[in-house]
Formats: C-alpha cells, structure tokens, sequence
C-alpha cells in the first residue's frame, strides 16, 4: 500500500511531475489539445447561459423508477458530469425532517457545543472564502431515514450505473448495493454573506498527481489521449490512497450529493458547478506547465480541497453556474471530478438547508471504510473522515441501531449483504 510522508509531499511533487511530463510527447502541446476541448464546452455552457437555457440536465424520479430515461438523458448527464433528480421524496416528508433536524439542533444545545470545539475541522481553510453553515452532524433520525430509503438506493443504483464498473469479469463494485457515507447537514441563513466556498473539488487534491492509482485513472490525460479518457470508467477507482486529514473523504462515490429540505435556487446561496465531466484534465495538464513552480501543483494543498483559481483556472471559471432552483425532496448529484463551489452570498429570504447524501457502492474500498464508521456510529461519534468533533455522543434523539432496518444494518456494515 502506498502512504505518503507529509515531510516529503513537495519532493514527490517535483518528481512526479517529471514523471507525468514524460508520459507524453510534449507536455505543452498535450495542454494546449485539452485547452481547446474544454473550450468548446466552456462556450456551450456560455451561449446557452445568455440564452437562459437548462444546461444541467433534470430527471423526474417516477422515470427513473419507471426505467424510462433515453439514452440522450443519460449522454448528456455523462457529458456534464452532474444531474439534478426531483421529486425523490415527497414535499410534506422532507419539511417534516427539516423540521425535526432543527428540533434536534436546539435541543441538543448544538450552537454552544459549536463555539467550545471551534477550529477543529480545517479542510477547508485554504480555499479564499471561508466555512459555509454546516454542522457536523451525522446521526439525526431524519438524515438516517433519507439514507436506507427505498427511494434513495434506486437514485443511488441508477447513478452507480452510469459507471462503468466491471472489467474482465471482475466486478470493480456492486453498483446495486449501497454502502451508506455518513455526511453532514446544511442550514444557511438567509443574508448570510461570510459563509460561501471558494470553487474546488473534493476527495483528494496533490494525490490525484501523485498517487499511483490516480495516475492509472488519469494515463490517457497525461499520455495524449484526452479523447479516450472516460470519466464514468471506475477501473483503479477504488484503489486511490489518500493523505491522512479530517474531512478528506476516504471511499469512492460515483457521485457527490445532496438532497433540498428547502426551496433554493441561484442567489439562495447555493451550489455551483463547473458543469463539464472532462474538465479535470484541463486541471491536471495545467499543473505541469513551466509557469508553475517545479514544487507546486496551482495551489493545491495536501490535506485540503483541490484548490480551483483564477491565476490558474480562469478557463474553466468562465463555465461555473449556479444549479436550477430546486424544492424539498429533489436532490442535486455531481461526479467526484467535478468543480463546484458555494455562492458567497445568500439573498433569499428563507434557510437553504440540505442533507449531504453520496453515492458509495459497495466495493472493498468503501466496505472498509463502512467498517469503521459503524464504530462511530454506535458510539454516536464523528465519522472517521471528519473532524472529531463528536456532537452527538450524548445527544438526545440521536438515531440508534434500533431505528436502522435491515437494509440501513447492511448499508451501515452491520449485517452482511446476501
């Protein structure tokens, strides 16, 4: 298994760019290619933005359900690398959750505990705007309920089968079986104007250059072979080894994600993205040009998010939009690849709050990390990936594993899948 020494982090930079160079047969002509394609999707994503036209693609859950999404759909969620999914739940269930997760939050004594155990969580220092409103906690009945519903693993097994995810007759996951990560809760307030996040991608930043299994995923980027660099292809995914830090996320999701307990939209200070699946190539190729020091890799830090900048990036910045307006029980998913951001401003009216939900299929990367997090669980403690911040421990109404079905057991690694 392959670790990194924080000590040496820089040093292997330097040597692994040397490396990555030499993968092809000029290193600046293999940007300049990649820069050209990312453009042509950056001015799509342009001229349909004045045209006040849809450029994430939506999907009703019934059709999902129904198994009635063309093949056109499914292209395009692929091309964007993202997708918003309504109607997973109904309206009247999601306010009620909304609802219960504040009851929790106020009789729990939430904001005191937050002001004693200030500071402890650091991932996202780094980035230019600062901690967005969100809690750290993992354990409330509503985000349990959302997590092992019916609902919810046919989204999640939908999603996992856009990958593709078996090769030679060796499974790289179980895109039917879910392996729930436990994440946080959003609760924005309106007027909120300190608390955005700075444009950056999740779950690994210096690794994606330097780990040996990322640069496997990645070869046909690196080795002129853009167009036959496949995003949704999962082979080596579940193989990537990450720098030791709170809140750098240490299983495979096909999809980042969230679910709305409250009507937002753009200026509601929401989620943005950077709606091009292929636009971490541009990314990774940048870094290696000879403007940027030998010992850096565009401001990317170990242990942080991958850093998403204007001195850098300004290409890909052009193409960052705000998500549709959405409404309890829709859901918002993004491929690990892609940028995203939050709006710095919140001018609506109303709280923007969402459940962070991800889609974790069942694989051994993920199972060993399921492992662990049952521990905390049953203790009611911070997940393994996140700051210990440990809240919940002694909470009131906190979800035990009385209130898991069977399958919430399964997804939990309690009990064994069949």
């Amino acid at each position: 298994m392959q670790t990194f020494d924080p000590a040496q982090i820089e040093q292997d930079i330097i040597k692994q760019k040397t490396k990555l160079r030499k993968l092809s047969h000029n290193y600046q002509t293999n940007f300049q290619n990649i820069e050209k394609k990312i453009l042509i999707d950056v001015e799509e994503i342009e001229k349909l933005t004045t045209q006040n036209k849809k450029i994430i693609p939506e999907i009703d859950y019934a059709n999902i359900k129904n198994k009635s999404i063309n093949d056109e759909i499914i292209a395009l969620v692929k091309k964007r690398g993202c997708v918003v999914i309504r109607n997973v739940f109904e309206k009247e269930k999601v306010i009620k959750w909304n609802h219960e997760i504040e009851r929790y939050i106020d009789e729990n004594n939430y904001y005191e505990d937050q002001k004693e155990k200030a500071g402890l969580d650091q991932y996202f220092s780094d980035l230019k705007s600062g901690k967005p409103q969100i809690f750290g906690l993992y354990w409330s009945k509503s985000q349990i309920e959302a997590r092992q519903s019916e609902n919810m693993v046919i989204v999640k097994s939908w999603l996992n089968n856009l990958w593709t995810h078996e090769f030679n007759n060796t499974k790289i996951f179980d895109p039917d079986k879910e392996l729930v990560y436990a994440d946080r809760v959003r609760r924005r307030e309106a007027g909120d104007a300190s608390l955005g996040l700075s444009p950056h991608c999740d779950a690994s930043s210096v690794e994606r250059w330097i780990d040996d299994a990322f640069q496997k995923v990645y070869n046909p980027i690196f080795s002129d072979q853009f167009e036959k660099h496949d995003p949704f292809n999962a082979l080596f995914r579940d193989q990537t080894q990450e720098i030791e830090s709170a809140a750098v996320s240490h299983v495979f999701r096909t999809f980042q994600g969230w679910m709305a307990l409250t009507t937002q939209g753009p200026s509601d200070g929401t989620l943005q993205l950077v709606p091009i699946a292929k636009s971490m190539a541009y990314i990774l190729t940048r870094a290696l040009l000879d403007d940027v020091p030998e010992n850096s890799l565009c401001g990317s830090m170990p242990g942080r998010a991958l850093s998403i900048n204007p001195e850098y990036h300004s290409l890909l910045l052009r193409a960052l939009i705000s998500i549709p307006k959405v409404y309890p029980g829709d859901t918002v998913w993004w491929h690990p690849d892609i940028v995203h951001a939050v709006e710095d401003k919140h001018y609506g009216k109303n709280y923007s709050n969402v459940i962070y939900v991800g889609s974790t299929p069942y694989c051994r990367k993920n199972l060993d990390y399921a492992k662990k997090q049952s521990v905390k669980f049953l203790e009611g403690k911070s997940p393994p990936d996140f700051a210990a911040e440990d809240y919940e421990a002694n909470y009131k109404g906190r979800a035990t594993i009385d209130d898991l079905t069977s399958l919430g057991k399964k997804q939990m690694a309690l009990e064994n899948w069949n």
